[in-house]
């Protein structure tokens, strides 16, 4: 391997099982997954945009944990899992990929920069969640 290469691999890229491995803790107390796919937020009280990262977020739990196909999420679903409003679920995309938290791949579809999970559960999440 050159070492280019190899600095590459040490410095630039990004394991997303120990990624997700990093905030495993903090995720289990936002989140329950089904084996169906399915997202269950574990806490009522969050804001609009806490709850569309935990979704995010879980949806990413489940990819890994071969529950679902994939880590996306489409407004719509966002819309019809959440019960929030379209302007609401819009704003606060357009909001968190501004920010390099989520990422979209096309119109109306979107999923959480692994990398930047830490970023997002200590932003919007600091004191919460804790174990």
């Amino acid at each position: 391997m050159s070492n280019l290469k190899k600095w590459i691999e040490d410095e630039m890229t990004i394991d997303i099982e120990n990624e997700l491995l990093k905030h495993k803790e903090k995720v289990k107390n936002l989140v329950q997954l089904t084996k169906t796919g399915d997202v269950i937020l574990k806490q009522t009280d969050l804001t609009a945009k806490q709850k569309i990262l935990v979704y995010l977020i879980g949806k990413t739990y489940s990819k890994v944990a071969d529950y679902t196909q994939n880590e996306t999420a489409t407004n719509k679903e966002i819309i019809e899992t959440l019960g929030l409003p379209e302007g609401t679920v819009k704003n606060v995309l357009f909001d968190l990929r501004n920010e390099g938290i989520v990422n979209s791949l096309e119109s109306g579809v979107h999923r959480i920069r692994v990398a930047n999970i830490g970023l997002a559960l200590s932003k919007y999440f600091e004191g919460e969640s804790k174990s």
